[in-house]
């Protein structure tokens, strides 16, 4: 072997157990996660929760308030089982949609918005579809890290005018992506 040949296996050599070395002490010292990935990526303390696939529509239970205030005798919004004609209609809507509606009835509480979801870990993903059904619904809603029911809640306030047509719907999904995790939670599906 010549003295060039020899220096050249020397120097790649040298290269070699160098790149070896930091590599070593960067995967030992890295302190970039502490997620364990054995886990799922979740610390301790959060829950976890699915944000995509989105559901489709017939997976997902939703329960329908009017929370605008009017009294029962309006005119604009006549009365069908007791309950205002606006939950009833925006129910039928929805069911029409595919979804699975559950309660549909007064809420207490009065929005003035146009919807406001309630929310808890295991239907976050569910909360963006619906989210989408509503025009000018831009408020991601009360998400409660305590829920532990498997539906959504619309609180109608007295700014709804109509949910959004297919076409609205579907620009919608794709502007809002997949949801984010709430604050408390980590994504399952990392």
């Amino acid at each position: 072997m010549s003295l060039a040949r020899a220096r050249a296996v020397a120097i790649v050599g040298t290269l070699v157990v160098a790149a070896l070395i930091l590599v070593i002490m960067a995967v030992i010292k890295d302190k970039q996660s502490d997620a364990s990935y054995a886990t799922g990526g979740c610390p301790a303390g959060k829950v976890k929760v699915h944000v995509w696939p989105l559901p489709k529509a017939e997976q997902i239970k939703v329960n329908v308030y009017n929370g605008t205030g009017e009294a029962t005798n309006d005119p604009r919004h006549p009365v069908r089982n007791g309950i205002i004609g606006l939950a009833a209609q925006v129910a039928d809507d929805l069911r029409n949609r595919g979804f699975i509606v559950g309660k549909v009835e007064e809420h207490p509480e009065k929005y003035a918005g146009a919807a406001k979801l309630h929310y808890g870990p295991k239907t976050v993903a569910a909360a963006s579809v619906v989210r989408a059904q509503f025009v000018g619904q831009d408020e991601a809603g009360g998400f409660d890290l305590k829920r532990g029911d498997d539906s959504v809640d619309v609180v109608l306030g007295s700014a709804f005018k109509e949910l959004g047509s297919k076409t609205e719907v579907n620009q919608k999904i794709a502007q809002l992506g997949n949801p984010s995790p709430p604050p408390g939670t980590c994504d399952a599906d990392r």
